[in-house]
């Protein structure tokens, strides 16, 4: 499968000459936002392949022209690909891997994530320019998305804190003084039904609207609990709306307000390796074995649910030469969660959060030169104000576990981690001589976090309890550099090569306050990348190699009966990134890419790993060497393939699509215990558009090889591994109206 997707890139770079028609070079996007074409463009267009915009440096920019590895996919083609929310997105960017930890959304870029749902992930998300730092907020169905980037390794000076791994983009689409519009309904084979729409128009000359919104209800789940008859892995309800207004205040002054709504709830279910077992040996507690994999054999409803919102204000004039831009946001959500620590049917360990707070507030003010010169230039100030919590987190205790009236029968722990952050930042881009540039950046970032209100509470079978409390406030500064240069090698060849000192702050694990706080993570990254287009604009295909030196990585390990985060390691990355999109004809289209890297830990002496207990029952957690150990989440090979065909026929067009994405193996722990093996997702769709261009019927099917993985694993204390399954095979229809 590693060779079938290397060769495949390599042969269609290849035999793209013969195949392509001679076409003329398109005109060049005058849009300033991002853009790409979509899926099926070739078919309403006899050109070559369209530019794709991306503001992956604070400004509309070619991305054929960006020194950065970037993947960038439009709404429609991640629509045509079976991509319909975050979780998916892996299907369409190498490298990128997505894990879901309790609803958590986990990203990992080049092997770099976080599986603590209480941190900030590396992997920083943004929504049409403002910060989501909560993970559960990040778990977003795509209703009206223009397009999506991922931006692949440090983005230490426009894009700051929590970024050391890369950074996920979001665009959705801006208001239209047009009235358009478009709604949708669908129905799979779990009995999942969806309803959703978007519209958009002027409300007057200077204001124009849109509203979008999406509905989703699970009837049947993929698996079932064995104990309370519940379904298991079942999405009660997903609400979710967005709305924007935008106001031309004149000719050179636009703002945008924007808010949005999410409210939904889920049911989950625990995992084992294999049905029955722990961590390789049998279990005794379970004397029924699972049907599936995704059955439960749990004494309580395992479910997770997060409610809440935000809304930003966005100011962008052009002052002529100069553009001033300003982008203030805030959010505020709230998750409960309940999972079963010891799913032996019976009430022993029981985790649950009925409330866990978050709240955001930023503000982003930049000045950005425009490109009219040989120099170009952005500066700006970045402020954020950050608090999460947990009121409380608990961990009930039964049967075997308080067998006395002085047993602790629940744990509780309240805290919360505020997180106050400033931030001053510039780049240049300067031609110092023909085709060729000098990019040069630096941020400095000043960070305090502290410890609010933290306290452990232990409550026994007599109704007896003791506290403890805790506190404590840290603060860290750093400034973070850019470094690189780009060269015109030909007119649509760029070559460039950059350093970036990328920068994570330490801060407390509010799940586990009594532990001393984490150190930041520093990183040394180094990238030398080619850009082409070729045989008239019919190949796109972007190259990259890339080398990292981590210091101080933060690591997750299961420590007090949660995910925690660490310090200590040191690690090293190295490898390729491919990214290829070609036009074999006016109808046919294939796209894709691969990376191969090499991800280790240097240094880790100190590492937690699991063992099984004596007898084989239960387990310890033992210090160990993971020095020389892959990293988690670190693939060796990861690559993605899709074909796009378009046919025009009397009775409207036919749209098919086919995505490969194929996964290499990787470890979810440090000590390299429990590994997921190779797998390959399928994706396929066929739309069927009826004259007049406005209705549609599709027929899709997401993981046809019906692939069983797990989104996340990890070993517990008790010898049972613990973590959440992937999706089955599932297949379903949509029809759509556009207005």
């Amino acid at each position: 499968m590693k060779m079938m997707f290397a060769c495949t890139t390599a042969a269609l770079a290849l035999s793209v000459p013969s195949l392509a028609e001679a076409q003329t070079t398109p005109a060049s996007s005058t849009e300033t936002g991002p853009t790409s074409s979509p899926a099926n463009s070739a078919s309403t267009t006899d050109v070559g392949l369209q530019e794709i915009i991306v503001t992956a440096q604070k400004r509309s920019e070619n991305l054929q022209t960006v020194p950065i590895a970037i993947t960038a996919v439009s709404g429609e083609s991640l629509a045509s690909r079976g991509v319909s929310n975050t979780m998916q997105l892996g299907a369409a960017s190498p490298g990128l891997n997505i894990n879901e930890t309790a609803g958590a959304f986990q990203p990992s870029i080049r092997g770099i994530g976080t599986s603590s749902s209480l941190a900030e992930n590396p992997v920083a998300l943004y929504v049409d320019g403002v910060y989501i730092p909560q993970q559960r907020d990040g778990l977003r169905e795509f209703e009206d998305i223009e397009q999506i980037s991922v931006l692949y390794g440090p983005q230490g000076t426009l894009f700051g804190r929590n970024a050391t791994a890369g950074v996920i983009q979001i665009t959705t689409k801006a208001p239209s003084f047009d009235f358009s519009g478009r709604v949708h309904a669908g129905i799979d084979s779990y009995l999942t039904a969806k309803l959703g729409g978007y519209v958009t128009g002027g409300l007057s000359n200077n204001v124009a609207a849109s509203l979008s919104g999406s509905f989703t209800k699970q009837g049947k789940g993929w698996g079932k609990n064995l104990v309370t008859g519940l379904d298991t892995y079942r999405i009660e309800h997903d609400w979710q709306v967005r709305g924007k207004l935008l106001f031309r205040l004149g000719e050179n002054t636009n703002v945008t307000l924007a808010g949005d709504y999410i409210d939904w709830r889920r049911r989950m279910a625990e995992l084992s390796p294999t049905p029955g077992t722990g961590l390789g040996v049998p279990n005794p507690y379970t004397a029924n074995p699972l049907k599936s994999v995704y059955d439960s054999y749990s004494a309580v409803e395992n479910f997770v649910a997060l409610k809440g919102g935000g809304a930003s204000l966005t100011i962008d004039h052009d002052g002529g030469g100069v553009k001033l831009v300003s982008i203030t946001a805030y959010r505020r959500v709230k998750s409960t969660y309940q999972s079963d620590g010891l799913p032996i049917g019976q009430f022993v360990l029981v985790p649950n959060s009925p409330n866990s707070p978050s709240r955001s507030i930023s503000q982003e003010f930049q000045v950005l030169s425009d490109n009219s010169g040989p120099l170009s230039w952005v500066f700006g100030l970045y402020y954020f104000n950050y608090r999460n919590g947990v009121e409380p987190l608990n961990r009930n205790f039964g049967g075997f576990f308080a067998p006395l009236p002085t047993s602790v029968v629940q744990r509780q722990t309240f805290a919360t981690e505020k997180t106050e952050s400033v931030a001053p930042f510039g780049e240049f881009k300067w031609e110092f001589m023909p085709d060729t540039h000098l990019i040069g950046g630096v941020r400095y970032t000043y960070e305090r976090r502290s410890l609010e209100n933290a306290r452990n509470v232990f409550v026994t079978a007599a109704g007896t309890s003791t506290t403890t409390f805790h506190q404590g406030s840290v603060s860290y500064s750093e400034p973070t550099f850019r470094i690189g240069l780009d060269h015109q090698i030909a007119d649509e060849i760029m070559g460039y090569v950059t350093f970036n000192k990328g920068f994570k702050s330490g801060g407390f694990n509010i799940g586990s306050p009594q532990t001393a706080p984490y150190l930041p993570e520093k990183l040394n990254a180094y990238e030398v990348g080619l850009k082409s287009q070729l045989f008239d604009r019919n190949v796109r295909l972007n190259l990259s190699a890339f080398y990292y030196n981590y210091s101080n990585l933060q690591v997750t390990q299961f420590v007090n009966l949660i995910q925690t985060v660490t310090n200590g390691p040191k690690a090293r990355i190295y490898g390729l990134n491919a990214d290829l999109e070609a036009r074999i004809s006016s109808s046919l289209r294939l796209s894709g890419g691969f990376e191969l890297k090499h991800a280790t830990f240097t240094s880790y002496p100190n590492a937690v790993f699991g063992q099984v207990g004596p007898g084989g029952v239960g387990a310890t957690l033992v210090p160990g060497d993971a020095t020389g150990n892959r990293l988690p989440q670190a693939q060796n090979f990861s690559g993605t393939l899709a074909v796009d065909y378009h046919h025009e026929m009397s009775a409207g067009s036919i749209d098919f699509n086919a995505t490969a994405s194929y996964n290499g193996d990787f470890y979810f722990t440090a000590d390299n215990r429990i590994r997921q093996a190779p797998y390959t997702i399928l994706n396929s769709s066929v739309t069927w558009t009826l004259p007049g261009d406005r209705v549609t019927l599709k027929i899709w099917g997401t993981n046809l090889a019906n692939e069983r993985y797990a989104t996340t694993a990890l070993e517990t204390t008790l010898g049972f591994v613990s973590g959440y399954n992937s999706a089955p095979r599932t297949v379903g229809g949509t029809v759509s109206y556009k207005f």
